[in-house]
């Protein structure tokens, strides 16, 4: 009786000293910004939130997500220990490189053992476009120089790399500035901004002549790069991890690339011979999908549709644009530039094209199927255009030039030493 008794009285203890589970979690009310919020970048957003809970609060954090549900803009954890409190905090959203789109303000509150999120949307409208610098790479005895033109037309040397260059692209949005080498030098990826060396990729040559063969941007955050080995490889510009690796078909090297829909196309001339084809791969895997025959060696590609490309270049001599279908393999040629190859294109709004020859710098314009001389005489091996003004830069022997698009009036020059391999605008964000 005495022991049931005990036993007894010690569960009545227990059971005092028990606490309730707590399976409730805190609430939240988002009371700013309202419904349809919308901030233009740079700027910040105020939140201002209410959280309560039976118990306590115990902290609040306040994010802002992008799109794709990557966090963008964050503030240090709030501590409330309170049932209830009001809490504020603004956000901002500085980087220019975001994109207008809806993005999501998440505010979080937990009460130490459940957690409650809330969610208000927010448009974003995405920051002017402005270029901020023009770099311009060369090959200057064995060395890689990088000439930086400021946005109001300073020139200014940027870096000196000891290596060789083949080629060479820039990503606004990551502020990156890759320079591929050719025989000996390696893929350096450069920030943009500061000039650190960021990654590389080796080079592995063990056969003489060039290695990298091809440098291509694929869109805003990737890029292609090809080599004498066949291998073809896509990475993030702003870190070089490597998306996938593929390899070109059997006795030939890849060089030249572009995205069209959700295929990369790439040129791929044999490596004995003058033969070579467009292979079509799957844009986010490399799988193989189909090849076409090709008779020119392509200068750049200009997407008119999902399914249709032009392709410019050169072809015994002569400057080619055509048109093919990549889907059906069929296309048709609407100009051949005798005496004119086309070393290099820009595109510009409209079906518009950008080309420089060996003569000067031409203006193809694909609805009208007219092409007009815009710069006559010296050749050009480097064109970029200004996505703000629509002003065009040209390399000359011994020179960087701003010319107007239209009437080809030369706006600015800088004299630049060695062979330019790249003119390349820097902007604020992707355009």
């Amino acid at each position: 009786m005495e022991l049931a008794l005990a036993v007894a009285l010690l569960l009545c203890v227990v059971a005092g000293c028990r606490k309730d589970k707590d399976g409730e979690a805190p609430v939240i009310t988002i009371l700013a910004p309202g419904a349809g919020a919308q901030l233009q970048v740079p700027g910040e957003v105020t939140v201002r939130a209410a959280v309560s809970d039976e118990r306590q609060v115990v902290q609040v954090r306040f994010t802002v997500l992008d799109p794709q549900g990557i966090p963008v803009a964050t503030v240090p954890a709030v501590a409330v220990d309170a049932p209830a409190a009001e809490v504020e905090r603004s956000l901002a959203l500085a980087n220019e490189a975001l994109r207008s789109g809806t993005y999501q303000i998440l505010v979080s509150a937990t009460d130490g053992t459940n957690e409650t999120r809330a969610f208000r949307a927010l448009t974003v409208v995405e920051a002017p476009l402005r270029l901020r610098a023009v770099h311009v790479v060369s090959a200057v005895g064995g060395q890689t120089a990088v000439l930086r033109i400021d946005s109001t037309g300073i020139a200014a040397p940027f870096a000196t790399l000891d290596q060789d260059v083949g080629q060479a692209v820039l990503c606004s949005g990551s502020r990156t500035l890759v320079i591929a080498g050719d025989v000996s030098g390696p893929v350096t990826a450069l920030d943009a901004e500061l000039g650190a060396v960021r990654w590389q990729l080796p080079n592995t040559n063990a056969l003489g002549g060039t290695f990298f063969t091809g440098l291509d941007r694929l869109d805003a955050d990737r890029l292609v790069v090809a080599r004498a080995n066949g291998l073809l490889s896509v990475h993030a510009a702003a870190n070089g991890a490597g998306h996938f690796t593929a390899a070109a078909m059997d006795g030939r090297y890849p060089r030249r690339h572009a995205l069209l829909g959700d295929r990369l196309l790439s040129e791929q001339p044999l490596v004995a011979g003058n033969g070579r084809l467009l292979a079509i791969y799957t844009a986010y895997t490399g799988e193989l999908l189909a090849q076409r025959p090709l008779d020119l060696v392509v200068a750049g590609f200009s997407a008119l549709d999902d399914d249709r490309v032009l392709l410019f270049g050169e072809r015994d001599g002569d400057g080619v644009v055509r048109e093919l279908n990549v889907e059906l393999g069929g296309g048709w040629e609407p100009q051949v530039l005798v005496g004119q190859p086309v070393q290099c294109m820009v595109s510009a709004p409209g079906q518009v094209a950008f080309l420089g020859t060996s003569a000067g710098l031409l203006r193809y314009t694909y609805g009208t199927n007219t092409l007009v001389p815009v710069v006559a005489g010296a050749a050009v091996p480097a064109v970029a255009r200004d996505a703000v003004t629509g002003a065009v830069y040209i390399a000359v022997p011994g020179q960087v030039q701003r010319v107007d698009g239209g009437s080809g009036a030369v706006l600015q020059s800088w004299p630049v030493a060695g062979e330019v391999v790249a003119v390349l605008p820097f902007f604020n964000r992707e355009p």
